[in-house]
Formats: structure tokens, sequence, C-alpha cells
């Protein structure tokens, strides 16, 4: 916000060495909600932890290292400019480059909440932070104007077993593929592509997209998965709208939406998020929302919950 602006150095950059970088996420978030007895609570517990580093060791190869403080799951990677076309092979240990890769492990693309709230065999998608990160060897390069990404992998989805992969065959490796397009259509800025996954008999595929124009924003993925609970086709989607009031101040509404097996009616999640972002100071942001969210059919509808997250980064 213009206010906070006198407390920020114009000159800061926050570089330290020419080719050693640090950074790092953390979150800590407040929740508030009505349980079953009609009692309110509150909780508080830290969201993220993230710790980086990445050494450029000469032109194109990065060596890049994060570090999760809550639960303790290490990636790492090498990047290799082997591959034409501004291309790279990258070789390490970090999650499949999947769809929008949002920041918010909350939402149903992301892994969600849904096993917690609502007695789920299992998180939303299979992007929950707390599956454990594989071996993967990745290349991406750029056809014409689209970029595309390709990963094999030890299983991620359903979690391999201790062996690092030896005991797994070849039909039962994680392969993922990737690719979106990043242009301008007139004034609008626009984001689209479609992401596949693969992992023995799981299937997962999607559509992801997003514009800008006269500073409104929208961003939104819908995926499908095949048999990731039980036999089932289960459907996930996220659509997010996003106008800067003022400077430092941002309206949000989002969408989200959980079918655990499109087959079978009235047995949807869809959740409303409504609230503002906050950028009181330079690298900080507060989150200030509402959740409201139903259940298809008869079930009785959860209370709604309320958030202030804390954010800073650098």
């Amino acid at each position: 916000m213009e206010k906070g602006m006198d407390l920020t150095n114009d000159d800061y950059t926050g570089m330290i060495l020419e080719y050693l970088r640090f950074g790092a996420d953390l979150r800590f978030q407040v929740l508030s909600h009505t349980d079953n007895q009609d009692e309110s609570r509150t909780a508080y517990f830290p969201m993220q932890g993230d710790l980086y580093g990445n050494l450029s060791v000469s032109k194109g190869v990065e060596v890049y290292v994060k570090q999760d403080l809550l639960r303790q799951q290490p990636e790492f990677w090498t990047t290799l400019p082997l591959l034409p076309n501004e291309g790279y092979l990258r070789i390490g240990r970090f999650i499949p480059t999947y769809g929008l890769r949002l920041d918010d492990h909350t939402a149903f693309t992301r892994g969600g909440n849904l096993r917690i709230s609502h007695g789920l065999q299992k998180e939303g998608m299979p992007f929950s932070p707390y599956i454990e990160t594989p071996g993967i060897i990745e290349a991406g390069m750029y056809v014409s104007d689209v970029f595309v990404t390709l990963s094999t992998a030890n299983k991620y989805v359903m979690g391999s077993e201790r062996g690092y992969g030896f005991s797994e065959s070849l039909e039962d490796k994680n392969i993922t593929l990737r690719g979106e397009y990043a242009g301008n259509i007139g004034s609008a800025t626009v984001l689209f592509g479609g992401s596949f996954m693969k992992e023995g008999d799981f299937q997962l595929k999607g559509l992801f997209g997003g514009t800008s124009f006269l500073g409104l924003t929208w961003i939104g993925e819908v995926d499908i998965a095949e048999n990731w609970i039980d036999d089932n086709t289960s459907l996930a989607s996220f659509s997010e709208f996003s106008y800067p009031l003022k400077q430092g101040l941002h309206f949000v509404a989002r969408y989200d939406l959980f079918d655990e097996d499109i087959k079978i009616k009235n047995n949807a999640i869809s959740r409303w998020t409504v609230g503002t972002d906050v950028f009181p100071l330079s690298f900080f942001e507060i989150k200030l929302q509402g959740r409201f969210t139903s259940l298809s059919g008869d079930g009785e509808n959860p209370e709604p919950e309320y958030l202030i997250q804390f954010h800073t980064w650098f």
C-alpha cells in the first residue's frame, strides 16, 4: 500500500551474491469455524515454511535445493541446457510439473483438505504436500510458441515402497506431460494449456488457463482422475477472479468443486471463497477470507470458515 512505501528502501534488491541466491516462503494462519455442537473453534498453525537455495554453476547450469521445515520433505535438482529451443534437462527430486501449481494446497486441484473435513479416503487430487516427492528426470523445451515438459519418475501418486523405486516395473512409473502457451490477444494477456499424468492404472488429465484484462485477472483449472478413489472417475475444478481495488488491496473470489465419482449424482462438494489480499509492506501479504462449503444432496452443509493468513517471502 502507498502508506507502506516509505518503509521500503528503493535500492533493496535482496541480492546476496551474483551466483548464489537464497529465499523463503513463510505462512501462518488463523482459522475460525463453528463445529457440529455450535461451538466456535479457532486454530493457529503454520501453513508453510520453505527455504530455497540456488547456485548458478555456469551459463544454463543451475543447482536448486528446497527444504520444507514443516514436513521434512526436501526437493533438489540440477538443470542442464542440453536440449534445443531453449530446452533443458532437469534431474533430481521434485513434484511432477502438472497444471497451474497453485501455492494454496487447500484448493481441490492441489489436494484440498477433504480427507480431514469430509472423511474421504484420500485428498481431493494427488498433489497433497503429505505425499513424498519422487526422483524425477524431466525434459522441457519450446515447440513453436508452446512450452512442453515431459517427465518420468518413481511412484508419486500411489506412493512407492522403500527401495527407491527398484520394486516398480516400467509400466508403474509416473509419466507426466504438460504444455502451455502464454501470449497476448489484443490488449489481454492469456495463458492456456493442458496436462496428462499416468501411473499404473491411474490417469489424470486436465486443462488450465488464465487471462488479465483492464486489471481483472482470472485463472482456472479442471482435472479428471481415473482410478484415484477406488475405480471411480473423479473431477476437481478451480476458478478465481481477482481485481485491484487500489494499490496494495485486491478483491478475490474463488470457486472450488470436487466430485468423488462423476457417475453418481449428489456427491459433489463445492466451496466459495471471498476475501481480500492486503499488501501493507513490500514482501508481506495478509489474506482475509470467508469460505462457504456446500454438499450436494440431502447432507447438512458445514458451517462457514473464516481465516486470516500472514505471508512473507524473500
